[in-house]
């Protein structure tokens, strides 16, 4: 990651957090290394939304919903767990792809 200034070292990091991978399609957009830990952020994003849906849905089942819906709150560790690595990645200046995520999908070209 060897073009990597300040700022672009920060986006890196903050592409790991949410929806601040926003922030990787607008500043430093030319960077490849940006664009890997953005696309990265993405995936993250939205395995966290497939996760925040499916608790939802797990939640308004009758009888045992809420009881599924607290047991399945604990899968919520996982997008946690891959934020901090990609942003342990990010600030050693390393291109790794997240665990089983990271190498499905490549939104950012």
């Amino acid at each position: 990651m060897g073009e990597n200034n300040g700022t672009a070292k920060v986006i890196c990091i903050l592409d790991y957090v949410g929806i601040l991978f926003l922030l990787g399609l607008f500043v430093e957009k030319d960077n490849p290394n940006v664009k890997f830990h953005t696309n990265q952020g993405l995936i993250l994003f939205l395995l966290e939304i497939i996760l925040g849906a499916v608790g939802m849905i797990l939640g308004f089942l009758p009888f045992i919903g809420g009881l599924l819906a607290k047991i399945w709150g604990i899968t919520y560790l996982l997008p946690l767990i891959f934020a901090i690595l990609g942003i342990v990645n990010a600030a050693q200046d390393q291109c790794k792809p997240l665990p089983v995520i990271g190498g499905l999908f490549q939104f950012i070209k």
